[in-house]
């Protein structure tokens, strides 16, 4: 396809941007994240297991399944206190005590440890499907552990429906759950779901001990769902905002607030960062730890090997100081920007400071009226739909990912 047609391609998406009304759009819940690794790779398959409430309560109900380039996007009944379980074999697993918003996609920064010795590795086989009633069935699989350490989760995924369950052993569960649970069967409660239909390569098997190592990540048809982990495609910035891990393996992220002014979040930690600002080539942190004031100086240093911050911190009043090294893992997500979109998809059609018609309708002050040029009510769902379905004349964008419908209903709003 030459210019010229994707030229012609944006005029249209971009002459008609009011349509016709359905049903209002509902905004939904998610966690979301990018799995990487404490060895700068990208894991390019796991899955992803989330309790509900308090971590290591054991009550599992949500899950999906890690993508090829590292993404899970999860959808979730409701917002507050989850536990969130990553795995991928060949790492530790990751679990993380999150508190989810409702509404929102809520990303989360996963990095997980390097399993230094995978002998240890729960070892699992002999999946089963089995009906249990009419629309009902249970999963049941066969756990071994060669150092006798097995912890309570035992889990099956349905990757299909965003679900997640824990099983038990057959003769039933273990009242101590940081007990060494037995080797042996282990069965699901009764799943609701018609047997026959199901697909069993959409199920995934996992199991963790107390030390945190999984084996062999299985999928319903007993095969190992491996994918070599890949290099970060994305080159590491220069600069403090994004994702690092500290030479004490803590994992923290950076964001900048304004020009010299950065902050700081640790995660699944004690450390409370309070303020970080540069000055010179230094980075200066305050933070609290074990309810003690805590300073530290700190030097940006790239090179073709990586981006690390490297320097000293100190406690005032103590008197402890020791060295501080960050390595960076990978950058700041990027915000997206409303106005790039619109000026790179639509301006050529619509004027942004007038009502009058270009190729479509001036869109100025679009959000201050009552009604859109079609006539329609005006509401951020209605407009969100008219961008995503098209219809017309219009070309739909249905390329366009749900955060960047909304970047650009955001940047509408704002003329």
């Amino acid at each position: 396809m030459n210019r010229l047609f994707f030229s012609f391609c944006f005029l249209l998406v971009c002459s008609v941007l009011i349509l016709p009304a359905t049903s209002p759009a509902r905004a939904q819940t998610f966690i979301s994240g990018t799995v990487i690794t404490s060895d700068g790779m990208v894991v390019a398959s796991g899955v992803v297991a989330l309790e509900r409430g308090e971590l290591h309560n054991n009550e599992f109900e949500t899950g999906g399944v890690i993508g090829p380039d590292g993404t899970f996007k999860i959808p979730l009944p409701a917002g507050g206190p989850w536990g969130l379980h990553v795995y991928s074999e060949g790492y530790l697993y990751f679990p993380l005590q999150v508190r989810i918003k409702e509404n929102e996609d809520n990303e989360v920064p996963v990095v997980l440890p390097v399993d230094g010795s995978r002998k240890d590795d729960p070892q699992l086989s002999d999946f089963r499907f089995e009906k249990s009633a009419q629309g009902r069935f249970r999963v049941r699989m066969t756990v071994r552990d060669g150092n006798d350490n097995l912890g309570p989760q035992m889990l099956a995924i349905d990757g299909a429906n965003f679900k997640s369950y824990r099983l038990v052993p057959v003769g039933g569960d273990v009242a101590d759950k940081k007990a060494n649970f037995p080797e042996g069967e282990y069965v699901s409660v009764e799943i609701n779901g018609d047997m026959d239909e199901l697909d069993k390569s959409q199920w995934f098997f996992v199991a963790a001990d107390h030390q945190c190592s999984n084996g062999v990540i299985y999928s319903g048809l007993n095969q190992s769902i491996f994918a070599q982990p890949k290099p970060n495609p994305e080159p590491l910035s220069c600069e403090i905002p994004g994702i690092w891990k500290s030479n004490f393996d803590k994992t923290y992220r950076f964001t900048a607030s304004a020009p010299d002014q950065f902050t700081g979040e640790q995660f699944e930690g004690d450390l409370i960062l309070k303020k970080i600002s540069k000055k010179g080539d230094l980075f200066h942190f305050s933070f609290v730890f074990d309810n003690e004031d805590g300073r530290a100086d700190l030097a940006l240093n790239c090179s073709e090997l990586g981006v690390e911050l490297k320097g000293s911190f100190w406690f005032p009043k103590s008197g402890r100081k020791d060295t501080w090294v960050f390595t960076k893992l990978n950058n700041e997500k990027k915000t997206i920007s409303g106005e790039a979109l619109f000026k790179n998809n639509c301006i050529v059609c619509h004027f942004t400071d007038s009502k009058a018609k270009k190729v479509g309708p001036g869109l100025q002050g679009l959000f201050k009226s009552e009604r859109l040029p079609s006539g329609k009510p005006v509401s951020e769902a209605e407009v969100s739909r008219q961008i995503k379905q098209g219809g017309g004349g219009m070309p739909p964008f249905a390329h366009f990912k749900d955060e960047e419908i909304q970047a650009l209903v955001e940047y509408l709003k704002s003329l």
